[in-house]
């Protein structure tokens, strides 16, 4: 009877969640005592009351081609931006901070010319960007260069629907054609090198890259655009930054174990965390076979195919080869045709969940 009545009660206590019972003996043949037996039981603890591990983080810096050409592909390159960022968000990757940059620097060397930070407060209503270009225009200001101290803070809090606004006012600047430069890795390594230096004026379109990648967090991926002709093979000398392969340069780390190239106000971050994306045009492969590969995409805009090629140089392959030799997975490559067409959501996501399976190996 005891037994009995020590398993109901351990049943009827987790049942209902108590933290015990009390077992009442009946008395004993020789007229004993009743007895009170109290039976501790552990507080059933649910797996869905187990604290949730905090979301995994990413910082995510655009290097693109802003040749005068990518105007016309404003909105490609926003599409690709946007559609990339959210299935990321999706797949459970919180984005701490996004930028851009150009593939080649102007005058004035390495500096992020657009971006967003998780830190910062919403970003300003729809379209806000093109209510400074108009107030700029009636003040006489009808250029990059002087309308910079105007729209330098919207472009540092930019939002969704102002990016294509913002891609062309940039691209048709001309100011980052990259005449005379052949290095496809110069500007990026130098954006790198300088993370914890203090930001250009806004007059020069200073945003402050410091206060963005200021630390590092689960990943640091980079994601190229890059729909023209590469300008150097890799490895040349013409692709070396400073006599050095971009590839040994984005391998070397310190003491600690850390990359080289990305020198953070605070910390560091292993080479196994910083993954590369090319979103790319084919390398090696003729007009010909590149435009009916394009063409056959569906919903692929043919306006554009005057703005795009194929690169005879090969940087990308077997930079992202060295890099997945090095560290598997953090080399990463997308067909830019394939996600400008009107069903690109097959191809952000390949590529996307590539990019996610890395973050959660760490």
């Amino acid at each position: 009877m005891k037994t009995r009545s020590l398993l109901l009660c351990l049943v009827l206590t987790v049942a209902s969640a108590g933290a015990g019972c009390t077992i009442i003996t009946p008395p004993s043949p020789d007229g004993g005592m009743t007895k009170k037996i109290y039976i501790p039981v552990p507080f059933p603890v649910r797996p869905d009351a187990l604290p949730q591990p905090p979301p995994l983080t990413a910082s995510v810096l655009f290097v693109a081609d802003l040749a005068r050409s990518s105007v016309n592909l404003s909105n490609q390159y926003a599409g690709i931006m946007t559609g990339l960022l959210s299935y990321l968000s999706s797949r459970g990757l919180s984005i701490a901070n996004m930028g851009l940059i150009s593939t080649y620097g102007d005058q004035f060397g390495p500096r992020l010319l657009l971006g967003r930070s998780g830190s910062n407060q919403s970003p300003p209503s729809s379209l806000a960007l093109l209510g400074l270009l108009a107030t700029g225009a009636d003040g006489g200001l009808n250029n990059y260069q002087s309308l910079l101290p105007l729209i330098a803070p919207t472009l540092a809090n930019i939002d969704d629907a102002d990016i294509p606004l913002a891609l062309q006012l940039l691209a048709g600047s001309g100011n980052f054609d990259g005449d005379g430069q052949y290095g496809e890795a110069q500007n990026l390594i130098g954006f790198g090198q300088g993370l914890n230096s203090f930001a250009l004026p806004p007059q020069y379109g200073g945003i402050d890259r410091s206060a963005f990648f200021d630390s590092p967090h689960d990943l640091f991926i980079v994601v190229y655009l890059q729909p023209l002709a590469r300008r150097c093979a890799l490895p040349s000398d013409a692709c070396n930054v400073n006599g050095r392969s971009p590839t040994d340069i984005f391998l070397d780390t310190d003491g600690s174990g850390g990359v080289t190239w990305l020198q953070f106000t605070n910390g560091s971050i292993s080479p196994s965390q910083v993954v590369q994306v090319a979103i790319a045009t084919p390398e090696g492969e003729s007009q010909t076979d590149f435009e009916t590969a394009c063409k056959a995409v569906t919903g692929f805009p043919l306006n554009v195919l005057d703005d795009i090629g194929p690169s005879p140089n090969a940087y990308f392959t077997p930079l992202m080869a060295a890099l997945n030799a090095a560290n598997p997975g953090t080399g990463q490559s997308a067909d830019f045709c394939q996600l400008i067409g009107s069903m690109p959501g097959p191809a952000i996501q390949k590529l996307g969940a590539s990019v996610a399976t890395l973050a959660t190996s760490h």
